[in-house]
C-alpha cells in the first residue's frame, strides 16, 4: 500500500510536469515551425512559450531513488536481458532519461535541450513526431547513441537533400520501424517512422518540408481558441473527426494511407467494414458531436522561488441531451476545495445530486440508445447497451441517499502517537451537503445505532461527539457535529472549526463532480509517522517525497462546453 500510494504521487506529479511542459504559456499562438505540422494531424500539442525546465525540475526534487528504485532496476535489467535489441534500446533510453531528471543541473549537458525550450508534439499520418528547442546538437544526439551502444541497434547517418539526420533500426518490432533523430534550425526533431513510407513524409517528419495545408496557415488553433475560451498560449487536441476520416476512407487523410499501408501485407480489409456510405456518415455526425479532447495550460509564476502552473483538459460535445445530462450529475463542492491550492495537507470532495443522478444517466443512456444509427459496428454495440440498462441500480442509489449533493473531507494536520498507536493530534473537517440536513441525519441514524441517542443542534449550534463514539473518545480529541444551513459539519481542530464556518455559510450549487488537493511535503511527513510506528526502516523514495516541496489541486466538472479537468499545482525550491 505504501509503495502504491509513492507511485501514485510520484505519477501524478510527472504527468503534470510532462502536460505543463508541453502546454505553457505565451502572449499568443505564434510560431513559424507550426507550418511544418500538418493541419490534418489527429493530435497535437504544442509550447509556445519556453518552460524553464532545470528550475522545474530542482522545484520537483525527485531523486535518482524516486525515479529509478532497486525493484524498477531489476524489473527493467530482467526485461532488457531477454529483449531483443530494439526493446533494449528504448530500456536503455528510459533508463538514462530517469537518471538525467534527477540532476537538473546536468540537464542541458546529457541532453543538448535548451534548459529554456519550447516543445511541439504531433502526428504526421501514423508517425509520431517530438521536438525541443535544442543548445547542443552534439550533446541531443549523443542521449540516442548512447542507448544504441549500450543496445547494440545499429545507427545510420543518412541525407535527404542537404540535411543530415541519423536512423536507428528497430525492425525486431516492427518491420521496416525506424527511429529519426535530427536538428535543424535550433530544434531537435525526434520521430518513430517506417522505411515503407514515402520521401515527402519522411521529410514531414523531420520538420524539412512544409505541408500544403499545416497549422501555421489555417486558423485551427485559434478558431479553438475562441470557441471553447483556451488560452491562446499553449494548446493541444486529439481529433476526433481526423481519426473518423482515418477509419472509414482509404485516403481521406494521410492517416488513413498510413493505415492502409500498414494493414496491406497483414490484415488488409481490416477496416472494409467501416468504409462504408452508411458509416462514414454515422461516423462524422458522432465526431461534430464529440470534436475530442481540447487543453490548454499557463504558467503564473516562473522565478527563482518557484512556479505556479494550471491547466485545463476539455472534452467538449454538441449535444445537447449530452450536455444536460452531464450538467445533471454535478453536486456541491465547497468553494474553497474545487480544485484550488489549499493550506491543507490533503482534501477530497464529491458533489453528485443523488437525486438526479438517475434522470439525468437515463436522459444520456436514451440520447445513446435512441440515436438514429445504420452503420453495422455501431448498431451492434447499440443493441448491446439497449441489453444492460444500469438505470435499476443508480435509482436504488438515489433511494439510499435521497437529498444528497455533496460531501467532503479535510486534513489540515494529523499525527500519531508512536507509542499507543493512537492520533495524537488532529484537525479535521468531514462535510454532508443537503437540501435538508435533518433528513440526512436522520436516514443516518437508521444505519448508524450509536447516532440514534443524539438529536441534531439548533442550526449553527454544536455538540461534542466522542462520549458516543469509544474510538474517538479513547483518543482525546475533541471533536464536534453541527448543522449549519444546508452542510452537516463534523470536524476536529481551530482550523477546522474555521473552515467548517465558512462552508455552512455557503448556498448549495450544482459546481462539480469531483476534486482532490494535496500538499506533498506536509502529507507525505505525516504518514512518515505510520511508517515509524509500523517498525519499518524509512524507504529513500519516501523520504524524497518528503522533501518535496509541492501542493496540487485537480478537479473535474462540467461546463458549458462539456466535460472539464482543471489541474493547478505550485512548486517551491
Amino acid at each position: 500500500m505504501r509503495k502504491t500510494l509513492i507511485a501514485a504521487a510520484v505519477i501524478a506529479a510527472g504527468a503534470l510536469g510532462y502536460y505543463a511542459i508541453n502546454q505553457s504559456s505565451s502572449s499568443g499562438v505564434s510560431l513559424s515551425e507550426l507550418d511544418y505540422v500538418p493541419a490534418d494531424t489527429a493530435l497535437f500539442s504544442g509550447q509556445f512559450t519556453a518552460l524553464d525546465l532545470v528550475a522545474y525540475l530542482k522545484s520537483l526534487g525527485m531523486s535518482p531513488a524516486q525515479l529509478s528504485n532497486d525493484e524498477m532496476q531489476e524489473a527493467m535489467n530482467s526485461l532488457s536481458a531477454e529483449s531483443s535489441p530494439a526493446v533494449k534500446f528504448g530500456i536503455a533510453l528510459f533508463q538514462d532519461y530517469m537518471t538525467i531528471l534527477s540532476t537538473p543541473d546536468d540537464f542541458v549537458k546529457n541532453t543538448g535541450i535548451a534548459a529554456k525550450t519550447r516543445s511541439l508534439s504531433y502526428l504526421v499520418g501514423a508517425a509520431p513526431v517530438v521536438r525541443f528547442e535544442v543548445v547542443d546538437p552534439v550533446a541531443f544526439k549523443a542521449f540516442f547513441e548512447r542507448a544504441a551502444a549500450k543496445s547494440g541497434v545499429t545507427v545510420e547517418t543518412k541525407q535527404l537533400d542537404t540535411h543530415s539526420y541519423q536512423v536507428y533500426s528497430l525492425h525486431e518490432v516492427l518491420e521496416g520501424l525506424e527511429l529519426l533523430v535530427s536538428v535543424d534550425r535550433g530544434w531537435g526533431t525526434v520521430s518513430l517512422h517506417s522505411n515503407k513510407l514515402s520521401e515527402t513524409h519522411r521529410a514531414q517528419a523531420l520538420a524539412q518540408q512544409k505541408p500544403a495545408d499545416n497549422l501555421g496557415n489555417n486558423s485551427k488553433l485559434a478558431d479553438m481558441s475562441k470557441k471553447y475560451q483556451l488560452k491562446q498560449d499553449g494548446l493541444g487536441f486529439l481529433s476526433t473527426e481526423q481519426l473518423g476520416v482515418a477509419f472509414t476512407t482509404v485516403d481521406g487523410n494521410q492517416l488513413a494511407k498510413d493505415l492502409q499501408l500498414a494493414l496491406s501485407t497483414v490484415a488488409p480489409e481490416a477496416l472494409n467494414v467501416w468504409q462504408t456510405p452508411a458509416c462514414q456518415t454515422d461516423i462524422a455526425m458522432l465526431t461534430k458531436t464529440w470534436p475530442g479532447l481540447v487543453m490548454d495550460a499557463e504558467i503564473k509564476q516562473q522565478d527563482n522561488t518557484g512556479m505556479t502552473l494550471s491547466s485545463k483538459m476539455l472534452f467538449p460535445t454538441e449535444s445537447k441531451i449530452a450536455l444536460e445530462g452531464l450538467q445533471g450529475m454535478q453536486g456541491f463542492i465547497p468553494s474553497s476545495l474545487n480544485g484550488s491550492l489549499h493550506a491543507s495537507m490533503f482534501y477530497m470532495a464529491l458533489g453528485t445530486e443523488i437525486s438526479q443522478l438517475t434522470p439525468a444517466m437515463s436522459k444520456m443512456w436514451s440520447g445513446m440508445t435512441d440515436l438514429s444509427l445504420n452503420c453495422e459496428p455501431l448498431v451492434a454495440a447499440q443493441t448491446q447497451m439497449k441489453e444492460q440498462n444500469p438505470m435499476m441500480m443508480l435509482a436504488m442509489a438515489g433511494m439510499a441517499a435521497n437529498g444528497l449533493q455533496g460531501m467532503s473531507i479535510t486534513i489540515n494536520s494529523f499525527s500519531m502517537d508512536v507509542a499507543t498507536g493512537m492520533p495524537k493530534s488532529a484537525d479535521s473537517l468531514i462535510t454532508l451537503s443537503a437540501d435538508n440536513p435533518q433528513t440526512l441525519f436522520n436516514n443516518a441514524k437508521a444505519m448508524l445505532p450509536p447516532l440514534a441517542g443524539i438529536t441534531l443542534p439548533a442550526n449553527g449550534e454544536d455538540i461534542a461527539v466522542a462520549d458516543i463514539f469509544p474510538p474517538i473518545a479513547a483518543s482525546g480529541l475533541d471533536v464536534r457535529l453541527k448543522a449549519s444551513g444546508n452542510h452537516l459539519l463534523l470536524y476536529v481542530g481551530d482550523i477546522a472549526k474555521t473552515q467548517a464556518e465558512t462552508i455552512g455559510k455557503e448556498p448549495l450549487s450544482k459546481n462539480g463532480i469531483l476534486s482532490v488537493g494535496m500538499d506533498y511535503k506536509q502529507f507525505f511527513t505525516s504518514m512518515a509517522d505510520m511508517i515509524t510506528l509500523s517498525g519499518q526502516p524509512m524507504p529513500p523514495e519516501f523520504e524524497s517525497m518528503m522533501n518535496t516541496n509541492m501542493q496540487m489541486g485537480f478537479s473535474f466538472g462540467v461546463d458549458q462546453h462539456g466535460m472539464v479537468f482543471q489541474t493547478n499545482m505550485k512548486l517551491a525550491e
